[in-house]
């Protein structure tokens, strides 16, 4: 009798001790996946835009207050971390530094132009990066150039408004409303620039 209790005493002490055992085990794992998590590598972004007016192809500068760079990863190589990963321009934030020119951008452009600019880079290779770009309701596969610094990529492209995202209607707008200013030339070009950097 007395080794039957013994025995039961025994088996009841290791269940006990295996529980406790687990719940251990879960709770390292808990607290590994919270520092993988909190220690999940971010990116910031930028990104000017450079239109172009007057028979001298005068630049004008510019950026957006909202972009938004989603999917990015943590391989420990730039290219494959942002292959994929897509992103989002939010054009009613467009800011050339001058806020009555950035009044016409909006309404005179940006606001006939059917949502958004969203896209999605594609591939990387040999300098050479592979970007899905939306807009106008129009999907292109663009091929910009890339360089890597460091922890930054920096992308370089251009986009024509007209041949690329059939822009007529905002472009004509635009150009209707800038003529004098524009010298009678406003450009359908615009040059991208984008820098991606690891935090």
């Amino acid at each position: 009798m007395k080794k039957s209790i013994l025995a039961l005493a025994l088996a009841a002490t290791l269940f006990v001790g295996c529980k406790k055992e687990e719940a251990k085990k879960a709770e390292d794992q808990t607290q590994l996946e919270e520092v993988q998590i909190s220690e999940k590598v971010h990116y910031l972004h930028k990104l000017e835009w450079v239109a172009y007016k007057t028979p001298d192809k005068i630049g004008v500068p510019g950026t957006f207050n909202d972009i938004e760079l989603s999917g990015t990863k943590d391989s420990g190589n730039i290219e494959q971390d942002i292959k994929d990963a897509t992103f989002k321009v939010v054009t009613s934030t467009v800011n050339s530094k001058d806020p009555l020119r950035d009044e016409k951008l909006f309404n005179g452009f940006f606001k006939l132009i059917a949502g958004d600019i969203t896209g999605k880079f594609v591939d990387f290779k040999e300098g050479k990066a592979t970007i899905d770009i939306t807009m106008n309701g129009v999907t292109k596969q663009k091929e910009f150039t890339y360089t890597i610094i460091g922890d930054t990529m920096v992308l370089k492209g251009t986009i024509d408004i007209l041949a690329d995202f059939n822009g007529s209607t905002a472009f004509n707008s635009l150009h209707e409303l800038c003529k004098d200013l524009h010298a009678g030339k406003t450009w359908t070009e615009v040059d991208i620039n984008v820098e991606i950097t690891k935090q």
